[in-house]
């Protein structure tokens, strides 16, 4: 069974493995960084640590508008070995669903192709449909210098 933690962005429900998070900030206060890539919504300050934020929404395709300097954000956990920490702009968070085998299926032919790219997994859901994203391909596909 996963344990996997939605939340919306571009209006529209999407998870993540819990295990892939380790934390969630409200309101965090970043600073854009000039000529980076068109993803990476800027930088913060996590205690000491620096985390980059990414524009997830952009990423796969959906309508990459952040809405604001003030926004929440998913921190994921440190690859092994590595220190960077990186973060994802989300509209807001849900709740830990508890996913089973047996309820996932593929991502529909009528998503477009670069959001199915990156969606492992659909779950549906009783008034809604779970699209749970691979993070470890989102990332893996991004050049950071």
């Amino acid at each position: 069974m996963l344990k996997v933690l939605s939340f919306r962005l571009s209006g529209e429900l999407f998870g993540i493995e819990i295990n892939n998070v380790k934390e969630i900030n409200r309101n965090i206060e970043y600073t854009a960084v000039p000529r980076s890539q068109k993803n990476i919504a800027g930088i913060f300050n996590m205690r000491g640590q620096i985390v980059t934020i990414f524009n997830l929404a952009g990423i796969i395709g959906y309508n990459d508008d952040i809405y604001s300097d003030r926004v929440t954000c998913i921190i994921l956990k440190s690859e092994s070995g590595n220190s960077n920490y990186r973060g994802i702009i989300i509209e807001r968070t849900g709740d830990v669903i508890d996913v089973t085998e047996d309820m996932c299926e593929p991502p529909p032919a009528n998503i477009d192709s670069v959001g199915k790219k990156y969606i492992k997994d659909v779950v549906r859901l009783e008034n809604d449909l779970l699209r749970i994203i691979d993070t470890d391909l989102v990332f893996s596909e991004l050049i950071l210098s």
